[in-house]
C-alpha cells in the first residue's frame, strides 16, 4: 500500500509493519537515535525548553508595556509642547506690544505706558 502526503512524500506500508519514508524505514530506529535526534534539535534550536519560551514570552511582554509607556509618555509631551508653544506665542505678543507702546509714547517725550484714549 502506498499512500502520498501533501507534500508529494510516498509512505509505504507493508501490511502494516514496515513504514518508509523515503526509503528509510521509520519503525527501525532505535530509542538512542531518536534520542540523539531530539538532542540534536534542541542543539540546533529547533525545540526549546518550556521554561525557556516562557522566559521569552515574560521578556516580550516587558517590552511590550515598556514601548506602550514610551508612547504615551511621547503623546503626553507633546501636548505640552503644543500648550507651551502657545503660552510663549501670547507673550511675545505681549512683550511685542508693550515695547511698540512704550517706542510710540517716549517719541512724544511722554513716558506714561498705558495708551491714551
Amino acid at each position: 500500500m502506498e499512500t502520498r502526503s501533501a507534500l508529494g512524500q510516498a509512505f509505504r506500508c507493508v501490511e502494516g509493519v514496515n513504514l518508509m519514508f523515503e526509503g528509510i524505514p521509520i519503525v527501525g530506529f532505535t530509542a538512542p537515535s531518536l534520542l540523539g535526534f531530539a538532542v540534536a534539535l534542541l542543539l540546533l534550536g529547533k525545540i526549546l525548553p518550556r521554561s525557556t519560551y516562557l522566559e521569552k514570552v515574560a521578556e516580550a511582554e516587558r517590552w511590550r508595556m515598556a514601548y506602550e509607556a514610551e508612547r504615551e509618555a511621547h503623546a503626553t509631551s507633546d501636548a505640552q509642547t503644543s500648550e507651551l508653544l502657545e503660552v510663549a506665542r501670547t507673550t511675545h505678543s505681549v512683550i511685542t506690544a508693550m515695547f511698540a507702546t512704550i517706542e510710540s509714547t517716549t517719541n512724544n517725550r511722554s513716558y506714561d505706558v498705558v495708551p491714551k484714549e
